[in-house]
């Protein structure tokens, strides 16, 4: 592939329809995380280490080119260097790609507050689980309060 400006506004293209995309498969898995099955989260999840993969292999082109014809030139800063006729599209590109990651990191933030959140939820429930699992019905506890188990009741190690 030559490194030509056009060659860098298709590369700078690629990258950003590739964000895009891993954009939607992001707020997908928030969707699904939310009110999803579990097979669901799994195929949103594949969808976006799919997504994550070609934007990554997008950026690493468009990085490699950048690198070989600017050396330590910033992307802001090669765009403001390109022909006239090609600015226009290399700063709305550049846009793309700022405001792009900025919501991605934000939908990031969110899926694993959701995550964290749903892992709480399922300690809470083993710990009551393991509480109910020690109680015996019809034994006189004087004060009122059984200690909780040191053994686990998870059964698999695949959980």
């Amino acid at each position: 592939m030559s490194d030509s400006w056009e060659a860098f506004g298709a590369a700078l293209r690629d990258e950003s329809v590739a964000l895009q995309r891993l954009n939607a498969a992001a707020m997908q898995l928030t969707q699904v995380l939310v009110d999803g099955l579990p097979e669901t989260i799994v195929a949103a999840d594949k969808d976006l280490n799919d997504a994550r993969s070609a934007h990554q292999n997008a950026s690493s082109i468009r990085r490699g080119m950048q690198v070989r014809g600017f050396g330590t030139l910033t992307l802001q800063q090669v765009c403001a260097y390109a022909p006239r006729q090609l600015a226009g599209e290399f700063n709305q590109r550049l846009a793309e790609l700022t405001y792009g990651s900025i919501s991605l990191g934000i939908t990031i933030g969110n899926n694993k507050s959701l995550i964290l959140a749903g892992l709480d939820r399922l300690v809470k429930t083993t710990a009551k689980l393991q509480e109910t699992m020690t109680e015996r019905t019809g034994v006189y506890k004087r004060r009122g309060y059984v200690a909780p188990p040191g053994a686990s009741v998870l059964v698999s190690s695949q959980v």
